[in-house]
């Protein structure tokens, strides 16, 4: 009998353990508008963006980061300001790139983009 307990209990630890991460936290919501997007930028990335902006909360897509973290690329029609900012005119909205050199990041570019 204390054969079956034991191997029970096995296929019941290995189904919980099989089972995906959203669904062992709970669902995992991932909120559109998300101010932990800005909090993970880097520390020049972000108070530039607070100087800007205020509060702000920013979409999937505000940062992208290519050749390997080195370059940040803002498109700020996928941020929200508490303030009244506007970063669009009409279909272009601002763009900015830093670039990390020496472990810090500058502002290499700043410019107006449509939508890609």
């Amino acid at each position: 009998m204390w054969m079956h307990y034991t191997m029970a209990a096995g296929v019941l630890l290995l189904l919980v353990a099989n089972q995906p991460l959203a669904f062992a936290l709970g669902g995992g919501h991932d909120d559109p508008w998300n101010s932990e997007r800005i909090d993970r930028l880097p520390p020049e990335v972000r108070s530039a963006i607070t100087r800007m902006c205020g509060n702000a909360t920013a979409a999937h897509y505000f940062a992208t980061f290519l050749d390997n973290s080195r370059l940040i690329k803002l498109h700020f029609e996928h941020l929200h300001c508490d303030e009244q900012a506007r970063f669009c005119r009409g279909a272009s909205c601002l763009r900015q790139e830093y670039l990390s050199t020496g472990g810090h990041y500058r502002l290499k570019r700043s410019y107006y983009g449509g939508e890609d």
